[in-house]
């Protein structure tokens, strides 16, 4: 198997190039669930690539800077390469603005087949199970049992269960209280809960992260998280990202995320440039520089459809002297 693959660059088109060739040339072979017949097995490795630059080298054409407008009317500058025609094609279909923004959150809902989930409610928005998750997995909900309750130390300590005369009451908030002498089911009339009837409390991870590093820039607890647990097994098709982690270092604010699985030639780059904008928005409220991003994959790979592709962009870029002496050293292992 390949050794974990290190790439530490300046900028997201240098990074992107190298992770692609090393990947390319130095990967392991590994078949995929979603392979067709006859089809090449993927070249993937574990790798952690570190832009120390982000927003450095924007996309430019004849020496400026050129933005890409997207099909809700706004321009982005792009970090890449303009050879990635998936990450221009993203931008343009409203990348940017799925993550930041929500606009396709209403797919969850309003779509029957399409968008299972998206990033931005995870990050934004999250819960640990929703409704729609019901039609994967479903869970009934107990009743915790009373005679647990009551010798709960932690809630004992705190006074939440108290004796009052002939009951033993668990004090809940907005006056809410059960006597722990009865069954709290027999209180409640019920033995067990559908979990989908349940609307759980929502969570804007990104609005804590700011939160938490304006009142202690040093916490190592500023993260945001995905994965549900209870039903992202279940997905075909689960979230790739995984976690998102911010920290304040020499005064600027870096973002290290963590990705289960990832197509490094069809969606890294567009990925990376959702991600920065969330660095970038998160460094603005915080009124702090940006310094590095970091990225790792547990799995980034190729598919193999993808690596007859993969080679003609390089040796168009080769023929252009548009490469640098590291990747054309490991093109010469072909």
């Amino acid at each position: 198997m390949a050794e974990v693959i290190f790439v530490s660059k300046d900028n997201v088109r240098e990074a992107w190039l190298s992770a692609l060739t090393q990947v390319l040339y130095n990967g392991d072979k590994i078949i995929t669930e979603y392979d067709k017949s006859g089809d090449l097995p993927s070249q993937d490795a574990s790798v952690l690539i570190e832009v120390k630059k982000p927003l450095s080298n924007p996309i430019m054409r004849k020496d400026k800077v050129i933005k890409i407008k997207t099909k809700y009317g706004n321009s982005y500058e792009v970090y890449g390469c303009m050879a990635d025609t998936y990450l221009i094609g993203s931008i343009q279909s409203g990348y940017i603005e799925e993550i930041l923004q929500g606009v396709n959150d209403h797919y969850i809902w309003d779509s029957d087949v399409s968008f299972p989930y998206s990033y931005h409610d995870r990050i934004f928005n999250y819960a640990p199970y929703s409704l729609e998750d019901s039609i994967h997995v479903n869970y009934d909900l107990g009743i915790i049992n009373h005679n647990f309750v009551k010798q709960h130390q932690k809630l004992l300590k705190a006074n939440k269960v108290e004796e009052s005369g002939n009951s033993v009451n668990w004090n809940l908030k907005n006056d809410v209280i059960f006597d722990l002498n009865q069954k709290i089911s027999n209180q409640l009339g019920l033995e067990r809960i559908p979990i989908e009837i349940l609307q759980f409390p929502r969570i804007n991870q990104i609005d804590y992260i700011i939160k938490t590093l304006r009142q202690t820039p040093y916490s190592r607890r500023a993260q945001a998280i995905t994965w549900r647990p209870l039903v992202d097994p279940f997905h075909f098709d689960p979230p790739c990202l995984q976690r998102i982690y911010m920290r304040v270092k020499n005064n600027k604010l870096i973002m290290q995320t963590t990705w289960r699985s990832r197509d490094l030639f069809r969606a890294w780059e567009a990925n990376v440039n959702g991600m920065i904008h969330i660095q970038k928005y998160v460094a603005e409220e915080l009124n702090l520089e940006m310094g590095h991003y970091l990225d790792f994959s547990n799995s980034l790979h190729i598919y193999g459809d993808s690596i007859p592709e993969v080679m003609d962009m390089l040796n168009r870029m080769k023929n252009r002297e548009e490469l640098s002496d590291e990747i054309l050293n490991l093109m010469k292992k072909d």
